[in-house]
């Protein structure tokens, strides 16, 4: 929640707040046209009225009387002249050449209200105007043309006396708006969204239609409606706006200041400046936001965080709509980070969960058997399936023997380090560890993660087996200790595999008559005199590979003989290789 208020109060959310501001005007200029009524009207001085005229723009006098006078006849509401008006007279060039504009100048004023724009000078000081235009404009008739611009450099927010304090000098379009009865401290957001996209009238066609005193055009397109008269030619100052504005330039944001006065007119005569909503009020909701820490993932969290940003997207774009500003980045920001943080918490919870699981249960069930749990793969309750599994049945020879003759301290420390050997082997090969019985062990191969060869990867393991046990016997022999011997029974075949025993307590564990060969098998070591014994069904699946003795069929117990093969791993062991010289 702090984070989410600092993101306000420090407002390192306003570019992201300046990129939806700019989308929401283009959204609502697209989808929701506001017209204007008594719409401004451009006055462009094009690249046709530098080509029309010889003399520089500042000796433009006679040209800008002209249009002055056109003005008078056609009775605008008001005219703004955003252009730069002559620092001093010319008399010196041609005598009495400042005539035709003061003239003109003097016949707008006795018909309409001019208002002059005052501009900057290279240091950055106001360029003055020459007096005498001054004084017949009347000094209250001067307007800044400056704007200040957003941090990124467009131009979004309006407000007089030059976005600085304490000064007394007002802009161009503030004194034209109170021309028009709109009396006001303007200061907020141009409305970007209102007004179709400027034309203008060429300058060059306003002095033809006086010349060919067109009275009737010059009423019909300026009559009570306020006037700008700027450059527009693509080599004169231009500013960054938020959206195009320019009719003939349909693509482009970087326009002439001129246009953005005429945006700035239509926002005070449609419904005033934009307002912020009060900043207390964003704070808040940004707080509120972070209600999204709370609570556990869930579709119902899930689906309101998915609702929750179009719906603050809307709700801003609504009062823009209505000439409120209502900055959503940080009420966005601030309920993603709670969003994100929570997840990525919860997340951090599971895996030291899991993390937990693995140390707690991770020595009382197999690997393979713990991922499809965390996974999800094998779901709680009782019930199983059938697979093809190869099962793995070993046992220790005599220890019940040797057992009696030990400390029970002896015997459990002998059978852990006998069974973590054996253990590891099985999980080298992707088996299935299913219990220990007494000194012996289950395994099999194929559940519940598929094989392509169970046979081949248990008797991998079988061999693996036999070697790591001859590394526990060169350590016992150390310790003065009789080596240990195994048998090891294999069969394959289809069981059923899954959950066995009660709603409390139950294991997983595979089923069937595979798993009373395999255990039958295992007996028969210790009569055929090798360590492992395997059906002629694993036999067939490996190929015969690795050195199987065909023993031809035997009696099982419980069973109809059946045919096995015996194994004598190719290690040079004299503890495991019980088979008689």
């Amino acid at each position: 929640m702090l984070i989410g208020m600092a993101v306000q109060f420090f407002s390192v959310n306003d570019a992201l707040d300046r990129k939806i501001l700019d989308a929401q005007f283009e959204f609502l200029r697209a989808y929701y046209p506001q017209p204007v009524k008594n719409d401004v009207v451009i006055v462009g001085i094009d690249e046709q009225a530098f080509k029309s005229f010889r003399e520089p723009f500042a000796l433009w006098h006679p040209y800008l009387g002209t249009f002055l006078r056109a003005m008078a006849q056609g009775k605008p509401s008001v005219v703004g002249l955003d252009i730069v008006l002559p620092e001093y007279s010319y008399h010196f060039l041609l005598p009495q050449y400042d005539q035709s504009l003061l003239q003109g100048l003097i016949t707008a004023k006795s018909e309409i209200p001019v208002v002059l724009g005052k501009t900057l000078d290279d240091s950055g000081a106001f360029r003055p105007i020459f007096p005498p235009y001054v004084s017949l404009a009347g000094r209250d008739e001067i307007g800044s043309v400056m704007f200040c611009l957003d941090g990124d450099g467009v131009a979004r927010h309006f407000k007089e006396n030059l976005c600085a304090e304490n000064t007394e000098t007002t802009t161009l379009a503030g004194r034209m708006a109170a021309h028009i009865g709109l009396h006001q401290s303007w200061q907020g957001l141009v409305d970007y969204s209102i007004g179709d996209p400027f034309s203008y009238v060429p300058f060059t066609q306003v002095l033809q239609w006086y010349t060919q005193k067109n009275e009737t055009e010059l009423k019909r397109v300026f009559k009570g409606k306020p006037v700008l008269l700027g450059a527009i030619s693509p080599f004169d100052d231009r500013l960054n706006m938020p959206v195009a504005m320019a009719a003939w330039e349909p693509l482009n944001h970087r326009l002439p200041g001129v246009l953005l006065h005429g945006q700035v007119l239509r926002s005070m005569q449609a419904h005033g400046l934009i307002r912020d909503v009060s900043g207390i009020l964003v704070m808040i909701l940004s707080a509120v936001a972070t209600l999204f820490w709370f609570g556990r993932g869930s579709w119902i969290k899930s689906g309101l965080f998915v609702i929750f940003f179009p719906g603050a997207l809307l709700l801003s774009t609504s009062m823009l709509w209505q000439s409120r500003f209502f900055p959503v980045a940080s009420i966005l920001l601030a309920g993603t980070f709670a969003f994100l943080a929570r997840m990525s918490y919860e997340a951090w919870r599971q895996m030291l969960e899991r993390r937990q699981l693995r140390n707690t249960f991770g020595h009382y069930v197999s690997p393979q058997i713990m991922n499809e749990i965390l996974s999800g793969s094998i779901k709680p309750g009782l019930g199983g399936t059938r697979k093809r599994v190869c099962v793995l049945f070993s046992d220790i020879r005599s220890f019940t023997a040797r057992s009696e003759q030990l400390q029970p301290e002896e015997v459990i420390g002998l059978l852990n380090t006998y069974f973590s050997e054996m253990t590891a082997s099985v999980h080298k090969y992707g088996g299935t560890l299913d219990k220990f019985i007494g000194d012996g062990l289950m395994a099999f191969f194929g559940a519940p993660q598929s094989l392509d060869c169970p046979e081949k990867n248990a008797l991998e393991s079988a061999q693996d087996m036999l070697m790591r046990l001859n590394e526990v016997n060169k350590r016992l022999q150390l310790q003065g200790m009789e080596p240990l011997r195994i048998g090891i029974g294999l069969h394959c075949g289809e069981v059923i595999v899954g959950h066995v025993g009660s709603e409390s307590r139950n294991e997983y564990t595979a089923i069937g008559d595979v798993v009373n060969i395999a255990s039958r098998l295992e007996g028969l070591t210790k009569t055929l005199k090798y360590p492992v014994i395997c059906s002629s069904v694993v036999a067939e699946a490996v190929g015969h590979a690795g050195g199987l003795v065909d023993l031809g069929q035997q009696a099982v117990i419980g069973h109809s003989d059946i045919p096995v093969f015996g194994w004598n791993p190719p290690i040079v062991n004299q503890f495991v290789n019980t088979k008689e010289n």
